[in-house]
């Protein structure tokens, strides 16, 4: 509810969300291991620097793996790729569907919805909502698609422009 009220407060600094993103995957490395989940990465770059809030861009982060741990199909593998675009950082994570999805991308993004409607697992359906609205605030999109069992999200965050200046 905050972060659609716009009163969230941001403490933006140059971010690497490479680093981030590796920090995400030691800390769920046991739980996607328990999981059977195999994780393939690919960065096309060393740095993705973006000014960003790296608390509430973990979260995000947080969130997504939540949802991967708890509902990707075990044995198969999760992909994620950081590219640069001309003005963006894009995050790409995919994974398969453990069961069936009963909604289609931007309405998995809605509160307290649940992909799967006969879970009686944990999780409340707030973790999309939450990403969502961490990422908007902090001028970024995310969206996701969902193709059969193929579940994918993109993130964008526009690349920082700070430490370009600093450097001249």
């Amino acid at each position: 509810s905050k972060t659609n009220s716009k009163s969230i407060v941001l403490a933006c600094q140059d971010l690497d969300l490479i680093t981030l993103i590796k920090e995400v995957l030691v800390e769920y490395e046991d739980k996607l291991e328990a999981a059977s989940l195999v994780v393939k990465t690919d960065y096309q770059e060393e740095k993705m620097v973006c000014y960003l809030d790296s608390e509430k861009t973990y979260r995000v982060f947080d969130n997504l793996f939540g949802n991967i741990v708890k509902y990707a199909m075990s044995h198969t593998r999760v992909y994620i790729t950081v590219s640069k675009l001309e003005k963006e950082a894009e995050i790409t994570i995919k994974n398969i569907s453990d069961t069936e999805l009963k909604y289609q991308g931007e309405q998995l993004f809605e509160r307290f919805v649940r992909g799967d409607m006969s879970r009686n697992t944990e999780g409340s359906g707030l973790g999309l909502a939450i990403a969502k609205g961490l990422t908007e605030v902090q001028g970024g999109t995310i969206g996701i698609e969902v193709d059969g069992d193929l579940f994918k999200v993109t993130v964008r965050f526009p690349l920082s422009t700070h430490s370009e200046q600093e450097n001249r």
